[in-house]
């Protein structure tokens, strides 16, 4: 029976072909006279070539060793690059080699790597890049496939987002899955489906515990990218006439001291780092409390938009995991109050920026 990895290879085989002649096509002066597949890199040659083509540069022939990925995630590519250096070395003596890496798409960093290691490289979204010779052709485009959107969403799902949730709060330390799985409240195979984005992104580490973090930066920009709060949340929001944010939020606490508010946004990031001086509550709530009790106890009175109140309910209970107490206030953690102030407006950018660079952001990520 055929897998499904073996028939998306084969469907990508001939896009593979078509985007290495196109890349040879950009360049006048390049003539691409043979290209051969799955063959010895040199005769009687153990290393064999996904692709092996003979191109003349200027009147000068050389042979291009041909790698190709079905994903192009850092490690994957990383791989790919090794597989390509011991290949090259094994070319006959005095033939000018360069090896040219295919894959999907290639991400920055991932071109990054292989511009570093002097490897071409060129994707089906339209990125490309060769530096051999008198040649030097590079293009970046600005947006990423469809696949990698997926591949995206897939890793800031809700469940999935529970286990980074975890990991991100400090001090980082090593998990195990069990362990992992039993504080985030999922399954074995959601831990297992984040773990393997996150070490094929090169952003965490199998350590002696277990998985580690190791760029945490760098999972937060990913995550603030893919996060859409109107997807996650259904939101209340009310006018009030109280001009303390801080004191609203009190009375807000101690009206619903049953089931408490958990706040984030602007009055969350205030509490934890004062910047930018809040003008909205912004609250979690279990369940939205009856409008009756909000207008005889806070003066509120509920508006379509634009109100100095905010009650939040989340479609997934993940945002409170884990939670703190500052100044008698239950927060969300710090890693949620970023994606929550990411194009909230009203300044939310400069109070999530002093958040971040405080060196106890996130219980401290050193």
């Amino acid at each position: 029976m055929k897998t499904t990895e073996t028939l998306n290879e084969r469907d990508l085989e001939p896009q593979f072909e078509a985007c290495l002649r196109g890349l040879v096509a950009r360049v006048p002066f390049l003539n691409l006279t043979s290209l051969r597949k799955d063959v010895p890199v040199a005769p009687g040659a153990r290393d064999r070539a996904d692709r092996l083509a003979k191109v003349t540069a200027g009147g000068r022939s050389w042979t291009w060793i041909v790698e190709e990925k079905r994903l192009g995630q850092p490690r994957e590519v990383r791989h790919g690059l090794l597989q390509l250096a011991q290949s090259l070395r094994n070319l006959p003596a005095g033939t000018p080699g360069y090896g040219v890496l295919l894959a999907p798409y290639l991400s920055e960093e991932s071109a990054n790597l292989c511009a570093e290691a002097g490897v071409g490289y060129a994707d089906l979204a339209g990125n490309a890049r060769l530096s051999f010779d008198q040649v030097f052709v590079e293009t970046r485009v600005a947006a990423n496939p469809r696949h990698e959107k997926r591949a995206a969403r897939s890793l800031f799902a809700p469940r999935a987002a529970r286990v980074l949730r975890v990991l991100l709060q400090g001090p980082l330390r090593a998990w195990k899955v069990a362990e992992l799985a039993a504080v985030a409240g999922v399954s074995f195979g959601w831990v297992s489906a984040v773990r393997q984005q996150l070490l094929a992104r090169e952003w965490a580490a199998e350590a002696t515990g277990g998985l580690l973090v190791t760029k945490p930066a760098a999972v937060l920009d990913a995550w603030v990218k893919a996060d859409d709060w109107h997807k996650r949340t259904r939101t209340q929001e009310y006018s009030v006439l109280s001009p303390d944010a801080v004191d609203l939020a009190g009375k807000l606490r101690d009206l619903l001291r049953e089931e408490p508010p958990v706040f984030t946004q602007w009055v969350a990031g205030w509490l934890r780092h004062p910047y930018t001086t809040p003008v909205v509550v912004t609250a979690y709530v279990r369940r939205f409390p009856a409008d009756a009790l909000l207008r005889e106890k806070l003066l509120a009175r509920r508006v379509p938009n634009g109100g100095g109140l905010r009650l939040v309910l989340p479609k997934d209970e993940g945002v409170w995991n884990p939670v703190q107490s500052v100044q008698g206030f239950q927060l969300v953690s710090d890693v949620q109050i970023i994606l929550d102030l990411a194009r909230a407006g009203l300044r939310a950018d400069e109070q999530a920026g002093e958040l971040r660079r405080a060196p106890d952001f996130a219980g401290g990520w050193a």
